[in-house]
């Protein structure tokens, strides 16, 4: 349902628009039931607050946390960096504080040693933070509790991409993980209507990351296309992962591959190119980055299932700001721990279309 009024809130739940905007602004003069009444209904509507830059007069800061470790990943945290300027740029109007930790090292320690170290200068100019954007790497504790204490303090926490285990987050702004997966499963059987034997690469613990749902997305639509079909399944940390590989294809007659992570896709690009297998097998890379597009314009890969990380960033802004200007659709009081999820439309990139 496309533009929503707070007219349209007002008259499905038989209200006021005076007392929709006081439930969505958290004004006193409406009930709890009611307040709660007009907040399950604007989430399930997904309605998005009506204004341009120049109306929001007050002053807001926000926290954007985008530390990156290895060349594969800067290149994925560049393009959701350059989603998120795309949606900055739409508030320069506004009076609107963007405080920025955008740091690359050589190892997760000295990614957070940055972060760190600018989080404790905000804390020395007694800034004041109103909402957070986090893509974080690593597993340091101080990160994880600095995130965490805002969220308790009742200030809003986007998640980009994936939410790590220990951090908490009122929305994340991720990929259609499940449908990546289904995705893959279907340009293959399009393209092969006699496939046989499918190698997939997967991360088998994958739950904290989503790629076990990829996983899901590929098995379920493979076995409902065809019961006879062998898929060779390997976990991407297994040991001596390239000999096995190797193996297989040399022993069988693979017709199609899939992995489920951007990291994979490369490791077994890599092996397709060097055994000069790429016009023997349908092979399709699961996420965009620099390799994965030179390996689509060398004929390696035949598609790319891409997650659209630049739409991620860019959406994670709007979400924010939204989120600050209603005060109260992202948070969640006693019920903090049903976190919302905003999937972005994922999309195939082939060569012709790059």
């Amino acid at each position: 349902m496309k533009n929503i009024r707070i007219s349209d809130i007002a008259k499905k739940l038989n209200v006021s628009t005076a007392t929709v905007s006081r439930a969505l602004n958290n004004k006193e003069g409406v009930g709890e039931k009611t307040r709660r009444r007009v907040i399950a209904l604007v989430n399930e509507l997904d309605y998005k607050v009506n204004f341009n830059a120049k109306a929001i007069r007050k002053e807001f800061n926000v926290l954007v946390i985008f530390p990156i470790k290895d060349k594969n990943s800067k290149y994925y945290t560049d393009l959701l960096w350059e989603g998120y300027q795309q949606g900055r740029s739409e508030f320069d109007d506004a009076k609107i504080n963007f405080h920025e930790l955008y740091y690359s090292g050589s190892s997760f320690e000295e990614v957070d040693r940055k972060c760190l170290k600018k989080l404790n200068e905000l804390k020395l100019k007694d800034v004041k933070i109103d909402a957070a954007i986090i893509y974080v790497v690593g597993s340091n504790k101080k990160i994880s509790s600095y995130i965490n204490n805002l969220f308790d303090l009742n200030i809003p926490i986007i998640a980009l991409h994936k939410l790590k285990y220990d951090i908490k987050a009122n929305i994340i702004v991720t990929d259609q993980a499940e449908k990546i997966g289904r995705l893959a499963a279907e340009m293959m059987t399009y393209f092969n209507k006699n496939i046989s034997n499918i190698l997939l690469i997967e991360n088998e613990n994958g739950t904290f990351f989503g790629e076990d749902k990829t996983s899901k997305g590929f098995v379920d639509y493979i076995s409902s296309y065809k019961k006879n079909i062998n898929l060779y399944r390997f976990d991407q940390f297994e040991k001596k992962l390239g000999k096995k590989i190797r193996d297989i294809f040399k022993t069988v007659n693979i017709d199609a591959c899939f992995a489920t992570t951007a990291r994979s896709s490369i490791y077994l690009a890599n092996i397709i190119k060097f055994l000069n297998y790429q016009d023997k097998v349908f092979f399709i890379c699961a996420g965009r980055n620099q390799a994965s597009e030179n390996f689509l314009k060398d004929g390696v890969c035949k598609c790319i299932i891409d997650n659209n990380p630049i739409l991620e960033g860019k959406e994670a802004v709007r979400v924010a700001i939204n989120s600050l200007i209603n005060n109260s659709i992202y948070q969640k009081n006693e019920e903090k721990s049903q976190m919302v999820k905003k999937e972005i439309e994922c999309r195939i990139i082939f060569k012709s279309n790059m």
